[in-house]
């Protein structure tokens, strides 16, 4: 994990480190080529969240959702291998 490898940052408090990953997500948009189509995505999903800010999941429920779609995955690889 990178935090490990910069001891610094455990010193941050929560408002630094909420800035530094802003400053981290609009640092890696700079370097991304976005195409047409994802920007149209992207778009289209930040008008749904305005439109409804409550229509939000939880990082347990997406994670619990990676891991039921992982698990599925391996089942069905298992049956086709």
């Amino acid at each position: 994990m990178i935090l490990e490898t910069i001891p610094a940052l455990h010193h941050l408090t929560v408002e630094q480190k909420m800035r530094l990953s802003c400053e981290l997500a609009e640092e890696v948009s700079k370097s991304v080529d976005f195409t047409p189509e994802l920007k149209a995505f992207l778009d289209q999903r930040l008008d749904a969240h305005e439109a409804d800010p409550s229509a939000v999941k939880t990082t347990e429920e997406v994670t619990a959702g990676l891991m039921a779609l992982k698990q599925r995955l391996s089942t069905t690889a298992s049956h086709h291998g």
